[in-house]
């Protein structure tokens, strides 16, 4: 079997106006940040055939695999973090997956309705602090042939010092399997986003691929890789690939190494790694991304989970 080396996105809307396309970025950030340690150490590109619960944040549609609960933790520096759990759950002929993310960081002072481009800025201390916290909930069921619907509805709350706002973003995407391999294209954060000039056009349009367990010897093999456009029409890419070894039955180790388009100048690597190990049906998950000059080198992601 080969593995596509290209993703074409197939869908996008109306450009925006020449005003609003010189805004590099907007709040909020939780929605468009990492929500695994598995895709963060994938390039950002989730796992499609995981049938984990964080396939939420990710291609709701694919909750239609999921089972059990997890949650991750990342870190930027002593100012900023982030952390996300979900769970997903059979019920009335679909799943259902409810989650919730919460980040802390801050923005130059003066630029608190202008949240800069890439992860640079939350290594920055001091400036205008911010805090996210998000709920969602989503539903994936099959519609027929094995094509699957899935919709997540996200209940944000954005506080920038004193100013508040709360807004609800909505999801929505297709999936199915071509064979071994998972594919999914989702519209996120659709609806009005407080401080953007974007209005209420996706933040993103993203056609996802991936797989695991191709066997290679002793190894596993996986990737997983995807492709869309941000609300500028920016296009936006990344991938990795992952091996796993079980020496054990039921006991694997996998190493991972992705990569991602990064914004133009930005300190960090576009290079990510990352480890995990699965003892049946547990999973222990790191992740990590150097960044030049920051802390500990760089950001790093943590993640449990039960399936």
């Amino acid at each position: 079997m080969r593995f596509p080396t290209t993703l074409v996105v197939t869908a996008a809307l109306l450009a925006p106006s020449a005003a609003t396309a010189q805004l590099e970025s907007t709040l909020p950030k939780t929605t468009t940040l990492p929500a695994s340690a598995r895709a963060m150490a994938l390039g950002d590109s989730y796992a499609m055939t995981s049938g984990h619960a964080d396939a939420l944040f990710y291609h709701p549609a694919r909750l239609t695999s999921a089972r059990g609960f997890g949650g991750s933790l990342q870190r930027w520096g002593a100012a900023s973090s982030a952390a996300a759990f979900s769970a997903a759950f059979d019920f009335l002929g679909g799943t259902w997956g409810i989650g919730l993310r919460s980040l802390q960081f801050s923005v130059p002072d003066g630029g608190a309705f202008l949240a800069p481009t890439g992860q640079d800025h939350l290594f920055a201390p001091g400036g205008d602090p911010v805090s996210e916290r998000t709920a969602t909930i989503g539903y994936g069921r099959e519609l027929f042939a094995g094509v699957s619907l899935g919709v997540a509805v996200d209940l944000l709350d954005t506080r920038v010092q004193s100013s508040l706002n709360n807004v609800m973003l909505f999801d929505a995407g297709l999936a199915t399997d071509l064979g071994p391999i998972g594919v999914g294209l989702t519209a996120h954060d659709i609806g009005g986003k407080p401080w953007s000039g974007y209005g209420s056009r996706p933040s993103r349009i993203v056609l996802g691929a991936g797989t695991y367990g191709r066997q290679v010897g002793i190894f596993d093999l996986g990737f997983a890789a995807n492709a869309g456009l941000d609300a500028a029409d920016a296009l936006t890419y990344g991938g990795g690939i992952e091996v796993g070894y079980y020496p054990i039955q039921g006991r694997t180790f996998v190493a991972r190494i992705g990569f991602q388009d990064l914004p133009d100048g930005s300190e960090a690597s576009p290079l990510t790694t990352g480890f995990a190990f699965w003892a049946d049906n547990l999973s222990i998950e790191w992740a990590f991304r150097p960044v030049s000059g920051g802390e500990e080198g760089g950001t790093h992601r943590f993640g449990l989970g039960w399936r």
